[in-house]
């Protein structure tokens, strides 16, 4: 089933879950942060964008922007707005390699020409079990892009790391990241985002925060700061017991514990890769 990532109504605005590392973390407390390093981090995080709004992200960064674009599941942009294609948890696409991945999208792309037509359901109610999602939408297609396309055509570097939803990323897209990382000019800025902004977005901004800062910073540190620019959602944090997410961020919580002491040893992913490092035995 295809849905629509966003409300169509909402594409003008910044994406959800906005935040850079330029900005003061929210919080309604006196709860306390250290900010070291935090502005040299140049890293923003967010929901899926649109065509429009990915416009107004890039106007709040600075200098070269890498996008990691952290969703493993098929999605494309029709007419500019982002849709994907609906599976329980977000996982139609668990095993399958980034390759394939993005084939698929490739192909779905070309599969919609200008003129046709296609039938796209509200992700919102979908994705809220509602009954009442009502009848698809029918929509005459302009234009159809990949995510890589309409972030290129931007003059933007693209990476993807498709990571499973509520989950731990694989090693070998850990080395991928930190790859993409190693090749970022000084003054480059990394962009994340997954589908709504908070887990996978939080966690990669964690790592990344971890590779540049891991050597003079706490682990508890670099989470709570990530905490309170991305809206609460702590990397750190157990899921409910009997929640069926709950093995899953277990799982995820340690492999961000040892990926701390991984950056540690290896600052900016130097001189280790990640599965190198894990091959060593040094953890």
């Amino acid at each position: 089933m295809l849905i629509w990532d966003i409300d169509p109504a909402k594409a003008s605005a910044l994406p959800r879950n906005f935040r850079t590392t330029d900005d003061l973390p929210r919080s309604e407390t006196d709860e306390s942060f250290d900010n070291v390093g935090l502005k040299e981090l140049r890293a923003s995080g967010s929901g899926e964008f649109t065509a429009d709004n990915f416009k107004l992200v890039l106007a709040r960064t600075r200098g070269p922007v890498t996008v990691f674009d952290l969703r493993q599941e098929t999605h494309i942009f029709i007419n500019g707005l982002p849709a994907s294609w609906f599976a329980t948890h977000d996982w139609a696409n668990v095993g399958r390699s980034r390759a394939a991945i993005e084939a698929e999208e490739a192909a779905r792309v070309q599969s919609l020409k200008p003129g046709s037509e296609i039938s796209i359901q509200s992700g919102e109610l979908v994705k809220k079990g509602r009954r009442d999602a009502g009848a698809p939408q029918r929509v005459t297609v302009d234009n159809a892009n990949t995510e890589r396309e309409l972030v290129e055509a931007a003059g933007a570097r693209y990476v993807r790391i498709p990571v499973t939803d509520h989950a731990r990323p694989m090693d070998e897209e850990v080395d991928r990241f930190i790859l993409a990382v190693r090749e970022m000019p000084p003054d480059g800025w990394a962009h994340f985002h997954c589908e709504a902004g908070r887990g996978r977005t939080t966690t990669f901004m964690a790592l990344y925060d971890m590779l540049r800062n891991a050597a003079r910073m706490s682990l508890e540190a670099i989470a709570r700061r990530q905490k309170l620019l991305g809206y609460g959602y702590d990397v750190l944090a157990q899921g409910a017991p009997g929640n069926w997410k709950a093995p899953y961020i277990a799982d995820r919580i340690a492999f961000v514990r040892a990926f701390y002491d991984y950056a540690r040893a290896n600052p900016n992913g130097r001189p280790q890769l990640w599965s190198e490092w894990l091959k060593s035995g040094a953890q």
